[in-house]
């Protein structure tokens, strides 16, 4: 299995991709959280220490902007990759992601394939 004892947490507030991400991740292996609000997201975060976050940018409590140097924060010894799954286009968008610490930058709608070879590349998975 490709995604084998990864653990993958996404904070996203549509509940239909939540749902596509953990029947398509699963299914590769990995094992899944998903979260609707920041707030919840980070807290799976603390808790369940994942080994890659999916971050929406556009979120109900909080913008994802908000938490993403938190989450980038909370791995002990090197930070936590983050892949932004967001419908925002604009380069203002991708530049801050960037800057606050994002490993990679992916717009809706999004091809499932392209985002494993994104997490792949995160996770070093081959």
């Amino acid at each position: 299995m490709l995604l084998e004892n990864k653990h993958i947490v996404a904070i996203d507030d549509t509940h239909s991709i939540l749902t596509f991400l953990r029947i398509s991740l699963e299914a590769m292996g990995a094992t899944f959280a998903g979260a609707a609000t920041a707030s919840g997201g980070m807290a799976m975060c603390e808790s369940e220490s994942p080994d890659l976050v999916i971050l929406d940018l556009g979120l109900p409590d909080h913008e994802g902007f908000d938490i993403l140097p938190r989450i980038k924060r909370l791995k002990k010894n090197k930070s936590m990759p983050v892949v932004v799954l967001t419908v925002r286009k604009e380069q203002e968008s991708r530049e801050k992601a960037k800057e606050l610490g994002a490993d990679a930058y992916i717009t809706k709608p999004f091809i499932m394939d392209n985002l494993v070879e994104v997490i792949k590349g995160a996770l070093q998975v081959k």
